[in-house]
């Protein structure tokens, strides 16, 4: 009889335990899969990859991993809140650094505090236009323009409940219109806002009510563009920005380093 068969049982059971723990003992002495060697070496790979790619770019590992990058986007230090504009007015555009915006209410930071009879005459004018009612019509819509709102139509020709905002361009100064290049600088901001939706980061508002605010036309930095067309001063007592700074122009108004003050000052309030 083969020696392995005459064992006795319990000499089977300490053999069988005796492999077992050498087993344990091996696997836990083992060197890590390839696989699990790989995982790692790939995290490793996207998180130093995501700190040098652009804001948006796409990571191709091989042929068939496909990882989308996009960095998180920090808001500059100041910002309140963002507005949507609805397209801008040729006749919206005061003069070169200031323009009139309407803000649909639904899209608004601040849609809760919208006055309570402002709602009501907005019902009720729909319903008076419906009946044909125009002078009750007409009555609403003054209580709605009174109180700092307007109904006007949106893309699909919806009317819209949306709020009148005046914005201040932060950081430059541009000059009004009977100035010289005023005319010139008005012209040159309605051909670049107008029929446009705008993005505007509001920081603060100043002495006149007005919003002072960064505002982006379709990627565009508005204040860049001024500055860059010669048309506008960048201000800095009351605006830092390097990248603003930096900006060269074809210098069609005189340098502002050749000034005192403001050119009109005491009209605006530069913040």
């Amino acid at each position: 009889m083969p020696r392995d068969m005459s064992a006795s049982p319990e000499h089977c059971r300490e053999r069988r335990g005796s492999f077992h723990g050498r087993t344990s003992v091996a696997g836990k002495s083992a060197p890590p899969s390839l696989v699990l060697v790989y995982c790692i070496g790939a995290i490793a790979l996207l998180a130093s990859v995501g700190r040098t790619l652009a804001p948006k770019e796409e990571l191709c590992l091989c042929s068939f991993w496909c990882i989308s990058l996009t960095s998180v986007s920090c808001k500059p230090q100041g910002i309140k809140y963002e507005l949507h504009t609805l397209p801008v007015d040729a006749k919206a555009v005061t003069d070169g650094d200031t323009i009139t915006v309407y803000v649909n209410i639904a899209n608004h930071p601040e849609s809760g505090n919208v006055p309570q009879e402002v709602h009501k005459a907005v019902i009720e004018r729909t319903k008076a236009q419906v009946t044909k009612s125009y002078q009750r019509a007409d009555a609403l819509q003054k209580i709605i323009l009174d109180a700092g709102y307007r109904q006007v139509p949106n893309m699909r020709g919806e009317h819209v409940l949306t709020k009148k905002y005046q914005i201040r361009l932060r950081g430059v100064d541009a000059p009004e219109s009977l100035m010289p290049y005023g005319k010139e600088a008005k012209e040159e901001l309605v051909r670049l806002v107008q029929r446009k939706s705008l993005k505007i980061s509001i920081y603060d508002s100043d002495r006149y009510g007005r919003l002072v605010g960064d505002v982006d036309c379709n990627g565009v930095s508005v204040q860049e563009h001024m500055l860059k067309k010669g048309l506008a001063w960048y201000y800095t007592a009351y605006d830092h920005r390097m990248e603003l700074s930096k900006v060269t122009s074809t210098l069609l108004l005189p340098n502002m380093t050749q000034r005192t003050a403001p050119f009109h000052l005491t009209e605006k309030s530069m913040l």
